[in-house]
């Protein structure tokens, strides 16, 4: 997996953080069509996982690769 996505949803009991592994971003599409309803998402973080061990590389270093 290289995407991790956390659902944030509004519960009667306060906000529930749902996480799902992702292979592709846009596999997100999928799970919020799943439901629950997406007029009950606070918000959507989606983080890389599995990327390059360095924490230092930039855009342009990323381009010469």
């Amino acid at each position: 997996m290289r995407w991790h996505a956390i659902v944030a949803y509004r519960s009667d009991f306060g906000t529930v953080d749902v996480g799902h592994d992702l292979r592709e971003i846009a596999d997100i599409h999928q799970i919020i069509e799943r439901g629950p309803h997406w007029d009950t998402i606070q918000k959507i973080e989606i983080f890389r996982v599995n990327h390059c061990t360095s924490d230092a590389l930039t855009v342009e270093q990323a381009e010469k690769m």
